[in-house]
């Protein structure tokens, strides 16, 4: 039984397979409430869409806090502004002035320019202030807003300050400062749901404790076995998890452990090892499913059609995001990051593809 650092120090694994799976199951859990087909469907008591992010943030918390051990802090600073900044910063264009003007075209509603603007200057700093564009998605069953997925992005760059600065630290604290992070984030999020506030702070914290949890994995990757008994018994746990309402601090380190377990056993290392359009599902698929029911009128579809144009229609754009946005973007991390020898040795240790740590 090996470690999960034997494990990816082999340089194959999936987890840029299962980044994509996760894309596809927010589309489908949003395929409900856009299509106006009721409630998001859950897995043991929680939101399919729920559990696609958490993966996402536990493989995050794995793969950012080994790009933070083998790079300065401006390095890493600037690669992951390069990876998530251009595509959002695009993709906000794209919906003002190419979708919303289409929708309004096609559908009810019209629109006014000084709101597709402010759309963009509002939300441009990655927290999502405006969700609407005036007077557009009057006619569809989850109006106004544009793009529900957005929301979670300000989150994830707050967890790649916080896993940033806590690395800058004594070396030999580490691990003790991940897995405080970790305990302070499960913490907050226990007291703030027990004091029945489910703001800014609470979000922050359910979602920071999975990704802490994926970085307390990476941190402990010599000393973590890595057997398909224990992914057995983490499904469980994550399970239980939810119908306890206890992911963050029950189910956080169960959800990263079998993130980076199936990572490690399924054969789909190929799949989105050179282009990695899973970012652009998931930022692009909110507002096409929205165009799409702005196109459909007052008809409907079976949902599980309409997830699958969903998903068909977002491919184009998550490949257009990929290849003329957020590749070009990477590229300029030679010349802005530097240090790119310790960015080999953090591949040849991690073992991931070059798509798993540079892309993410």
């Amino acid at each position: 039984m090996g470690t999960l650092a034997d494990t990816f120090a082999l340089r194959r694994n999936s987890l840029n397979f299962l980044r994509l799976a996760f894309a596809l199951m927010v589309i489908v859990s949003h395929a409900w409430p856009i299509g106006g087909y009721g409630d998001d469907p859950r897995i043991a008591g929680e939101k399919l869409g729920t559990w696609a992010v958490a993966g996402f943030f536990a493989i995050s918390g794995y793969l950012i806090a080994h790009s933070r051990r083998h790079a300065t802090m401006s390095t890493f600073l600037v690669r992951r502004v390069l990876r998530i900044y251009p595509g959002y910063l695009v993709c906000l264009v794209v919906v003002a002035f190419a979708f919303a003007p289409v929708s309004a075209a096609i559908g009810p509603g019209s629109l006014h320019w000084s709101s597709a603007f402010s759309y963009v200057t509002h939300d441009l700093l990655l927290k999502v202030h405006q969700e609407g564009i005036r007077d557009t998605l009057t006619g569809v069953p989850y109006g106004p807003a544009w793009n529900g997925s957005l929301w979670t992005l300000i989150y994830e760059f707050l967890c790649y300050l916080a896993i940033g600065l806590l690395l800058s630290l004594a070396a030999r604290w580490h691990h003790a400062l991940v897995v405080a992070a970790f305990l302070a984030t499960a913490a907050l999020y226990t007291l703030e749901h027990h004091l029945g506030r489910d703001g800014t702070l609470a979000l922050f914290a359910f979602l920071g404790a999975i990704f802490f949890a994926g970085s307390v994995l990476a941190v402990f990757a010599e000393r973590v076995p890595l057997d398909w008994r224990i992914g057995v018994l983490a499904i469980g746990i994550a399970a239980a998890s939810a119908e306890l309402n206890a992911i963050p601090w029950l189910g956080a380190l169960p959800i990263a452990y079998v993130c980076m377990w199936l990572g490690a056993v399924l054969p789909f290392h190929r799949i989105g090892r050179v282009n990695d359009l899973s970012y652009g599902f998931y930022i692009y698929a909110f507002p096409v499913q929205q165009m799409i029911m702005v196109a459909l009128g007052r008809h409907r579809l079976p949902v599980g059609v309409a997830a699958v144009l969903a998903v068909a229609g977002t491919l184009p754009f998550a490949a257009a995001s990929w290849f003329i946005v957020e590749k070009r973007a990477l590229a300029l991390k030679g010349r802005l990051g530097g240090s790119a020898g310790l960015k080999r040795t953090a591949r040849h240790r991690v073992g991931t593809s070059v798509a798993s740590v540079e892309t993410q």
